[in-house]
C-alpha cells in the first residue's frame, strides 16, 4: 500500500467509517498486565495473537489496527488508556515475535474526546513469519495461511522476484537438432523458436536480438539463463518457445472468451498454447465481430466501429504481456450487446492505480513485453493505453474504467458513441490541420464539452489532463477557433467555440453559457456604482478588464441595463456619458 508519511485526522476517519476490511482491522484492548487493559496473569498469548495480525497485514499490503475500538459495534471502548511507555513496550513485543522483525507506527487519534491507538503496518518487500514459524496472509477480514502455489504470487508482488525472469528445472529429454548441430533443449519447441526468430527479422531486420546461434537468440531475449551451470528456461522462454509438456506447467495460460447475446445465449471460445498464438486467435475472433455504424456529420458521413480494431489489439496484448502468471487464474474476455470487458489476474503493479495508468508503467513482465515489442506487437512502454484513450475519444466512445477486484484488473468498454460532438471535432479537426488530432487536445476538447464551461484550474484537476502541455494546448485550440473563452480575469472559463456548434440544442448552450457571462458582468458593474455611484465606458472596460476593442461591447451592455431599468444617464460630458443607478 502506499506509505503515508503525514496523516490528517479526517483521513483516520474515512478509515474508521470503511469496518474492517484487507487493511483495516479492529481490537477493544489487550488485555494483559502491562497494556491497556486489565491485570491477568497469562498476557503473551495477547501478544502472539497481535502478531499473527501484523505478519498478514505486511504480507499482503500493509495495514492499520485500531485498538480501543469495540469489534461488533465499532464503538469506542471507554476503558481503554493511551499511554506512551505502553505503546513501546507494545511496538517492541511486536517486534520481537515477528520474522524479520516488522517496526510499527504508532499514532494516537483522539476520537469523541477519547485517546484511541492506530497501528500502522508498512507495505513490506519481504515474507514474514510470526517467532512461531506462521506465514499468514489477509484476506478480506481475516487472516489465514498462505498455501504454497501463493508463495511466488507474492514474492512476485512485493518485487522480491520477477516472474517471467524465474527458471524451471526440467529433466525432459532432448529429440530434437537445431542448424548448428545442437541438441534442442526437451522443454523447447523448435518451430516455435524459429517462428520467433522470422517475425522479429521481418518487423526488425536490425534488431539487436538477432545472434547468430539459437542458445545466443533465446539468452539475449531473456527466454534462457543460466544458473549452477545449466542452462534453464524461463516462464517467458516456456510461454513463448516452450513444447507442450513444458506449457504444461501453467495450465492457466488460457484465454476464455464468451460472447453473449440479446437473449441470453452464448457462445464461448477457449485459447490456449503459447502466448502469440492465443493473441493471434483470440484477436481474429473478436475482429471478426467488429459492426459499423453509419454517422452523419453536416455534409460528411463517417462509419465507426463498435470497438476499434487498435483497442481489441492494445486490451488483448495488455491482458496477456501484464498478467499475473503466478496466479492460478485465467484470463476472461466477455462480450455483451453493449460493451465489452477484458479480466486478467493479479492486481496493479506497484505505483499503478485506476486513475494514473495512462501516464505510469511499471511492467509486470518486462522479458514478454520485450519479445511483443520486437514482433511488433507492443509498441514502447505506456504507449498501449495512449492508443486505446485517442480511438475510443476520436469516435466519441467513453474512456475504459479500470477496476481492481480482489484477484485481478477488469478493464470495460462501451460500444455506443456518446458523444457526436467530439466524434465531430476529431474529423474537423483533421480538416482543419491535415493531420491527426493527438490525445492531448482530445483529452482537454472533451473535459471542455463535457464539463460545457470550465476554469483552467478545473481542467487542471481534470483526469489525465496533461498540466505541463496544458496551456500551450488551449492557445492551439484557440487559434484554430475550436475552443473560446468567456468571462474576463480570474472568472476566464473554456467553450467549445460557436463556429463549431451545429445543431439546435449546441446552439442553446452555447447563448445559455455566454449569457451568463454577461450576468456577471452587468452584476459588477451594478456592484461598482453601489460603491462609487457613477461609472463610464472606459472605466467599465477597466473593472472588467477589457481591451479598448470592446468599447462598443460595453456600449451595449450600459444600454440593456438602462433599457432593464437598473442604471440612468446622468450626464453627458466632452462626449462621455456618465450613468449611475436608478433611485
Amino acid at each position: 500500500m502506499e506509505k503515508l508519511t503525514r496523516h490528517t485526522i479526517q483521513w483516520f476517519y474515512n478509515l474508521l467509517a470503511k469496518g474492517e476490511c484487507e487493511t483495516l482491522d479492529f481490537k477493544e484492548q489487550l488485555e494483559d498486565k502491562t497494556v491497556f487493559g486489565k491485570a491477568i496473569k497469562n498476557y503473551a498469548p495477547k501478544y502472539e495473537e497481535l502478531a499473527k495480525d501484523v505478519v498478514a497485514f505486511a504480507n499482503k499490503k500493509g495495514g492499520f489496527l485500531f485498538i480501543g475500538i469495540v469489534d461488533e459495534s465499532k464503538e469506542l471502548n471507554p476503558d481503554f488508556e493511551y499511554i506512551d511507555a505502553k505503546v513501546f513496550e507494545l511496538v517492541r513485543q511486536i517486534q520481537d515475535r515477528t520474522v524479520p522483525s516488522i517496526t510499527l507506527k504508532p499514532h494516537q487519534l483522539k476520537v469523541k474526546g477519547q485517546d484511541i491507538l492506530v497501528l500502522e503496518i508498512p507495505f513490506s518487500q519481504q515474507m514474514h513469519r510470526t517467532s512461531k514459524g506462521e506465514y499468514l496472509i489477509r484476506s478480506n477480514d481475516g487472516n489465514r495461511a498462505i498455501e504454497p502455489h501463493e508463495i511466488a504470487t507474492i514474492q512476485a508482488e512485493k518485487g522480491l522476484i520477477i516472474y517471467d525472469q524465474k527458471t524451471w528445472d526440467f529433466h525432459f529429454t532432448s529429440s530434437d537438432i537445431d542448424k548448428q548441430g545442437n541438441p534442442v533443449p526437451g522443454w523447447q519447441e523448435l518451430n516455435r523458436m524459429r517462428d520467433l526468430w522470422n517475425r522479429i527479422q521481418h518487423e526488425k531486420p536490425q534488431s539487436p536480438y538477432l545472434k547468430n546461434t539459437s542458445f545466443e537468440f533465446t539468452e539475449t531475449l531473456g527466454l534462457v539463463k543460466e544458473e549452477n551451470g545449466k542452462n534453464l528456461p524461463t516462464t517467458a522462454g516456456i510461454l513463448f518457445i516452450g513444447n507442450q509438456k513444458a506449457l504444461k506447467e501453467f495450465p492457466y495460460n488460457q484465454i476464455k472468451y464468451i460472447r453473449y447475446y440479446d437473449d441470453g445465449a452464448y457462445t464461448p471460445f477457449e485459447y490456449s498454447g503459447n502466448l502469440i498464438e492465443m493473441a493471434d486467435a483470440c484477436f481474429n475472433q473478436l475482429k471478426s465481430e467488429i459492426k459499423l455504424k453509419e454517422f452523419h456529420f453536416g455534409l460528411f458521413r463517417e462509419y465507426i466501429e463498435d470497438y476499434p480494431e487498435v483497442v481489441l489489439r492494445e486490451l488483448l496484448i495488455n491482458a496477456i504481456a501484464h498478467r499475473d502468471y503466478s496466479r492460478q487464474q485465467i484470463i476472461e474476455i466477455r462480450k455483451y450487446p453493449n460493451y465489452l470487458e477484458f479480466e486478467s489476474p493479479g492486481h496493479f503493479p506497484q505505483g499503478i492505480t485506476e486513475t494514473n495508468f495512462l501516464r505510469k508503467t511499471n511492467p509486470r513482465n518486462p522479458c514478454i513485453m520485450d519479445v511483443f515489442r520486437e514482433i511488433n506487437y507492443a509498441e514502447k512502454a505506456g504507449s498501449g493505453f495512449d492508443k486505446i484513450f485517442t480511438a475510443l475519444l476520436s469516435k466519441g466512445k467513453s474512456l475504459p474504467k479500470p477496476q481492481q477486484t480482489e484477484n485481478s484488473i477488469l478493464v470495460r468498454v462501451e460500444a455506443d458513441v456518446y458523444s457526436e460532438k467530439i466524434a465531430e471535432l476529431s474529423i474537423l479537426y483533421k480538416q482543419t490541420v491535415k493531420k491527426d488530432i493527438d490525445l492531448e487536445k482530445l483529452l482537454v476538447l472533451n473535459s471542455i464539452y463535457t464539463g460545457q464551461k470550465l476554469t483552467f484550474q478545473q481542467l487542471e484537476e481534470s483526469p489525465f489532463i496533461n498540466t505541463w502541455q496544458l496551456r500551450k494546448i488551449l492557445t492551439e485550440l484557440q487559434e484554430i477557433e475550436f475552443i473560446e473563452i468567456t468571462g474576463r480575469t480570474s472568472g476566464v472559463k473554456y467553450i467549445i467555440h460557436k463556429s463549431k456548434l451545429s445543431g439546435i440544442e449546441d446552439e442553446k448552450e452555447y447563448l445559455k453559457q455566454k449569457k451568463q457571462s454577461i450576468f456577471k458582468q452587468k452584476y459588477t458593474i451594478l456592484k461598482y456604482l453601489d460603491e462609487f455611484e457613477e461609472i463610464d465606458n472606459k472605466t467599465a472596460r477597466e473593472i472588467l478588464n477589457l481591451i479598448d476593442d470592446d468599447i462598443y461591447k460595453i456600449s451595449r451592455l450600459l444600454k440593456q441595463l438602462k433599457d432593464e431599468g437598473e442604471i440612468v444617464v446622468l450626464r453627458n460630458d466632452k462626449g462621455i456619458t456618465y450613468y449611475g443607478r436608478k433611485k
